[in-house]
């Protein structure tokens, strides 16, 4: 995946948009017994009928899911109607955004996590806490929340988890994939012979680079959302990269997304880095096959790899919280949605992992080999910043992290131009 595509509405939208993140759906797994469900009573039958609509960017695929669960619900709930209509990513983002400020927006968006920085900033959503009550949301996932988390609030309510990077492998290639990265390097030197690749990723996207900054003790925004690049932990990180190339060898001279999908489809990659949208495509063609695991250990600092890490949310309009009805009916219809009953129909159908703590050791997940090592490497990841300070961050990456896999930039000097180039952009920020 190369995740990252922006597009502007005006110019300060323009400077507030996010990278977006794509998921691929899956095979299906052998249904478990579903929970019970975790929505709340009925509306009552008197109550006057409310209509809410949604919008979201799903394929049609899963559109067609998304039906299917919204006639259960009004099933259930007669008295509310609900409403769903589709946007491309880009065009849902301007789309919401146009309609908000203009006071015709719909009750409800569902979106990958980064559209909370926008849309928090722009003040047209509504916080979670505002909408749904504490012991709502303490049944997700921690980090599952704190994907929305923008100035110390939380903006959305997921109803899967995911969207990460992990360790994929050729079982006819490697036996047991490596625990640290220093098994990772010998591996791939080992297993590189004429056409095989030991190892192979998209060297030049910051979204791949991101684990091996948290594995270094560093992360693209601190906690106050301002970009942190100068220090010593992005300093070894790109140093690392840089050495898997330069020094050792472990990974092709130029390799980008299609590089490593097609090397690996192909049988011609040992070992890959790539996300849980591509587990669908993989599982296809490489059948049993197919391993996951968590990304190797960092021998030097001994930490784990940490990719980012997100989902898709529902985010509630501002305006709902003017309205008493609407607000019940938008929270009924969201605690359904995002039910241990319903999450448990998103692993199963797309393989698409949950966002509530009552799944993570479920048998869907724990009897699929697949899932397990997915959902293995998810909890060690960490949320992406979803603060607009996050698109200067991506754009002082990018280049920088070019120069250093070329050998042109010393790691040292692109942690310097990284911070440089990410303040100057948040400062031309603040003045919009």
């Amino acid at each position: 995946m190369v995740p990252h595509r922006f597009h502007k509405l005006v110019a300060v939208l323009a400077l507030l948009g996010l990278a977006l993140a794509a998921c691929a759906p899956a095979a299906t797994p052998t249904p478990t017994p579903a929970p019970a469900p975790q929505a709340p009573a009925p509306m009552p039958t008197a109550a006057a009928p409310v209509k809410i609509t949604y919008w979201e960017q799903e394929s049609e695929e899963v559109d067609a899911f998304l039906d299917e669960l919204v006639t259960d619900f009004m099933k259930a709930y007669p008295n509310i109607m609900v409403e769903r209509v589709h946007y491309g990513n880009e065009e849902l983002r301007d789309q919401f955004q146009a309609a908000s400020l203009a006071g015709a927006a719909p009750e409800l968006v569902r979106v990958p996590n980064d559209f909370a920085g926008p849309f928090s900033a722009l003040g047209i959503i509504a916080k979670a806490t505002d909408v749904f009550d504490k012991a709502f949301l303490d049944q997700f996932i921690p980090e599952a929340l704190d994907a929305t988390r923008v100035k110390g609030e939380i903006w959305g309510v997921p109803d899967n988890y995911g969207n990460h990077l992990m360790l994929l492998y050729n079982k006819e290639l490697v036996k047991e994939p490596p625990k640290d990265t220093d098994e990772l390097i010998r591996l791939a030197q080992e297993l590189t012979k004429g056409e095989v690749q030991g190892f192979a990723y998209n060297l030049n996207e910051p979204f791949w680079l991101a684990p091996w900054l948290g594995a270094f003790g560093a992360w693209p925004l601190d906690q106050n959302d301002k970009p942190a690049f100068d220090n010593a932990g992005t300093v070894g990180a790109l140093q690392f990269v840089q050495d898997l190339k330069l020094k050792h060898q472990a990974v092709p001279q130029e390799c980008d997304y299609a590089c490593a999908d097609t090397l690996f489809k192909e049988g011609k990659a040992a070992v890959i880095i790539n996300g849980d949208w591509s587990l669908g495509g993989y599982a296809e063609v490489l059948g049993d096959k197919l391993g996951v695991a968590p990304i190797p250990k960092v021998t030097a600092t001994g930490k784990h790899p940490t990719p980012m890490t997100g989902g898709k949310y529902w985010m509630v309009s501002k305006a709902v919280l003017n309205d008493p009805a609407k607000t019940e009916a938008v929270r009924t219809f969201v605690t359904y949605m995002t039910s241990a009953n319903v999450q448990k129909k998103w692993i199963e159908k797309f393989k698409r992992l949950p966002s509530v703590k009552a799944l993570k050791d479920d048998p869907a997940i724990q009897a699929d080999p697949i899932l397990k090592g997915s959902f293995e490497q998810l909890l060690l990841g960490k949320p992406m910043p979803a603060a607009p300070e996050m698109r200067c961050a991506w754009d002082a990456m990018r280049p920088n992290l070019e120069g250093v896999m070329a050998g042109t930039l010393k790691p040292a000097d692109a942690a310097k131009a990284m911070q440089q180039a990410a303040d100057q952009c948040v400062a031309e920020l603040g003045k919009r």
